[in-house]
């Protein structure tokens, strides 16, 4: 058996665990004893039964007991009275008003008969069953002609009953000693052959004018079921130790079990804390990497913005400077030698240098619009716009709620950026026939939506193994500004880009 220690020892573990109640030491007794409870009810019952099997036993034979002296009774009523030899008659008081006879064997011999009445008889049965088999029998009577006929107080409360027209009355009476008596009373109606002897009682015929009662002892039919009652301990005895095993053999399971999810527990708050730490490191450090990021953002839209100002002031200036020098030149080659081979090389020179002026304006455009620090947000988005439609020939439809937005720069520069790339993708490659950008700001931040009608694509959001590295910049502005990108497209049916950005609470206030 496993050692119970982690139990006690890590509370919270077992709060958690739900075999820490049952396999309590203490669970085991009360589960013990009510096993113990179980089956000493159990023989109880089955002791009981048996009391009640012995009672009613005894019951039976002392009914039929008394029936069959109350035949012997009723037919020496019927034959007028039996007589027989004086010398083997009952010792009756009654016997001596008796009459008498002497009877003349073949033999010569005489014999002296006595005549018995059927109460004589009955009395005369009553007297051997009590010498010879233990049952107590007799008569009594609430009509007292014979004293020694009084009833007890158990006879009295049966007489009574006997008059009310039940027709037996038996009870198990218990005594201090041994298991009890079976009394059982009959009653004794008066009948017309007894109103000679009876008649000063003033019972009437049918009238109750007694009652035969037979005690037996319930010892004898207790000891008849003493193997049956000893063979029903050593059953009871074997079914409690069996339950007794089982359960002691399940309690060690559970508190095993219990011992393992014990251990199982502890293991997985473990490794609940070192995924917990390995989450924080994680969180950590994309926390870093998201400020490294932004950070990148900004370095880098600082250094797009140094390079236009410098392309656009330094190498703008020289190259406007060149144009006018060469215009100059061309002027004067063209005054004095028309046609001149030294005229067109100017001229086209002249030339380059104007395409280079345009090519200058539009990487300078595209490193840093100069409109999106001087006019603003929504102008640049408009003259941006403006461009890609004159540039791709796709129409695009451009809806903002405000005039101009009053928002932070950085949060101005990444709706620009985001707007800028996806139509750098429209373009690319959604062949669309039609876009629409729209742009709404509220007071808690402001919305951009970015939708066109193109073929689509499947695993946009990066499952497909390729590098979408536009998408993934652009979600990347509005993670590091604390907002999101969610974007949609399925395939022949377009794309659609919504993104949210908030505005700070101290650019609100």
């Amino acid at each position: 058996m496993q050692d119970s220690k982690p139990i006690a020892e890590t509370p919270t573990a077992t709060r958690a665990n739900p075999l820490s109640l049952v396999t309590h030491p203490l669970a085991f007794i009360l589960t013990g004893i009510v096993w113990t409870l179980l089956v000493l009810f159990s023989l109880w019952t089955q002791r009981e039964q048996l009391n009640h099997t012995a009672q009613e036993l005894a019951r039976i034979d002392a009914i039929a007991n008394l029936k069959k002296d109350m035949a012997i009774r009723k037919w020496a009523s019927e034959v007028g009275g039996v007589f027989i030899r004086e010398n083997r008659a009952p010792s009756v008081d009654r016997l001596s008003e008796q009459e008498r006879l002497l009877a003349l064997h073949s033999t010569g011999e005489m014999d002296k008969l006595i005549s018995l009445t059927p109460i004589h008889i009955l009395m005369g049965i009553q007297e051997v069953s009590n010498k010879l088999y233990g049952s107590k029998e007799r008569l009594t009577s609430l009509q007292l002609a014979n004293r020694d006929n009084a009833p007890d107080e158990w006879e009295a409360e049966a007489l009574r009953t006997l008059q009310s027209g039940t027709q037996i009355v038996a009870e198990a009476m218990p005594k201090k000693k041994g298991h009890g008596l079976m009394r059982v009373m009959i009653p004794m109606r008066m009948d017309e052959e007894c109103l000679e002897c009876h008649r000063d009682t003033l019972v009437p015929v049918g009238g109750l004018r007694g009652g035969a009662v037979v005690s037996i002892d319930l010892n004898a039919y207790w000891n008849a079921q003493e193997p049956t009652w000893r063979t029903i301990q050593y059953w009871h005895i074997g079914i409690w130790l069996a339950g007794i095993t089982t359960l002691f053999a399940y309690w060690i399971f559970l508190r095993r079990r219990a011992a393992e999810h014990v251990a199982l527990e502890m293991e997985r708050r473990a490794n609940e804390d070192i995924l917990k730490k390995h989450k924080e490191r994680l969180e950590a450090s994309e926390a870093r990497l998201r400020e490294l990021a932004a950070f990148l953002q900004t370095v880098r839209e600082e250094e797009r913005t140094r390079i236009a100002r410098e392309l656009h002031d330094e190498l703008g200036q020289a190259l406007t400077a060149l144009r006018f020098d060469l215009g100059w030149l061309r002027n004067k080659c063209s005054a004095s030698n028309l046609g001149s081979p030294a005229a067109e090389r100017v001229g086209k020179a002249l030339s380059v240098v104007e395409q280079s002026i345009v090519s200058l304006r539009r990487i300078s455009e595209d490193l840093r619009p100069a409109m999106l620090d001087s006019l603003g947000l929504a102008a640049a988005i408009e003259h941006h716009v403006a461009q890609f439609t004159e540039r791709t020939g796709i129409p695009c439809r451009l809806r903002m709620n405000r005039e101009e937005f009053d928002l932070p720069g950085e949060i101005a520069t990444a709706v620009f950026r985001i707007v800028q790339e996806a139509l750098t993708n429209v373009a690319r490659h959604a062949q669309a026939h039609t876009v629409t950008v729209v742009i709404e700001q509220n007071d808690r931040g402001i919305r951009l939506t970015v939708e066109d009608d193109g073929r689509g694509c499947e695993n946009l959001q990066g499952g497909d193994g390729k590098k979408h590295f536009g998408v993934i910049g652009m979600r990347e502005r509005a993670a590091i500004l604390g907002g999101h990108l969610d974007i949609e497209s399925q395939p022949g049916k377009g794309t659609r880009i919504d993104g949210w950005l908030p505005i700070p609470e101290e650019s609100l206030s």
